[in-house]
């Protein structure tokens, strides 16, 4: 049989944390009945790492066009499957119980424009639960293949927005008369130090940020650690500069005891 394949729609997968945008966190498994439906309508799925696309020939039975094949208004849906173990640590996602609950992303025409979701990022209203899956995925791509179908979609996670919380491990640290951290413009950004007890050891100074700042795998404001002035002018004595940034594999509580449930934090320790 002659074979001419052309696209029949393209899906990406995007993360603002990523300085390319794209996201390479995800597959596809496609169930013994979804391959059927492939076969019996000459398509085929091809994965890419940061997406996939959905191919028809143009040769089946004839020569045969886009508008004729979304004619016969099939649905495919796919498994996705999440290759990430630190995806839930760096995506403004409230999920919730992530073992009760999946995505489901679908060209339905209700959701936001170019986008396989109701809002422009995926979002709590894209979950849903389910306990019948053997195994549950990740998420279900839904694509109904009829004449609304772009011919490209888009998947996109938004990056976690934290409270960034400097502890003041070392002892030269710990006695900085007036510690700050300055932002590019040389600003203060963060609170004045508040202290906080850790498990090993006694109350150590820590700065937390004015506001969330967005977890990203790019620097885009370098912060500094400096010693204000003791007369109190706009001199400071560079510290630390640029101070380190979260890391997204490193969950603590070291800041339980004043940290509010309402807020996400990220705790940096400087020695």
């Amino acid at each position: 049989m002659k074979q001419r394949y052309e696209t029949l729609t393209a899906i990406r997968y995007c993360h603002d944390f990523f300085r390319a945008l794209s996201y390479e966190g995800i597959s596809i498994r496609i169930s013994p009945s979804t391959s059927k439906q492939l076969l019996d309508a000459d398509l085929v799925l091809k994965q890419q790492p940061a997406g996939c696309t959905l191919l028809y020939n143009t040769l089946t039975a004839g020569k045969r066009n886009r508008t004729d094949l979304l004619q016969d208004n099939i649905t495919l849906i796919f498994d996705l499957v999440l290759k990430d173990p630190l995806f839930y640590n760096y995506t403004a996602i409230n999920a919730g119980d992530i073992s009760k609950q999946y995505f489901v992303f679908s060209n339905d025409p209700g959701n936001a424009p170019g986008v396989l979701h109701k809002d422009s990022y995926a979002g709590v209203k894209d979950l849903q639960n389910g306990s019948a899956f053997f195994t549950k995925p990740f998420g279900q791509l839904v694509l109904q293949l009829n004449e609304s179908l772009q011919a490209s979609y888009d998947i996109r996670f938004s990056a976690q927005s934290t409270y960034w919380c400097y502890f003041l491990m070392s002892d030269h640290l710990a006695t900085l008369a007036n510690p700050v951290i300055l932002d590019n413009n040389g600003v203060s950004c963060f609170d004045k130090p508040v202290l906080s007890g850790l498990p090993d050891r006694d109350e150590v100074p820590v700065l937390v940020s004015n506001q969330p700042i967005s977890l990203s795998d790019r620097i885009t404001n370098q912060f500094r650690l400096a010693n204000k002035s003791e007369d109190q002018t706009d001199r400071h004595n560079i510290i630390i500069s640029p101070l380190p940034v979260p890391e997204i594999n490193r969950i603590s509580a070291a800041g339980r005891s004043w940290q509010t449930g309402d807020k996400v934090y990220s705790e940096i320790f400087l020695y």
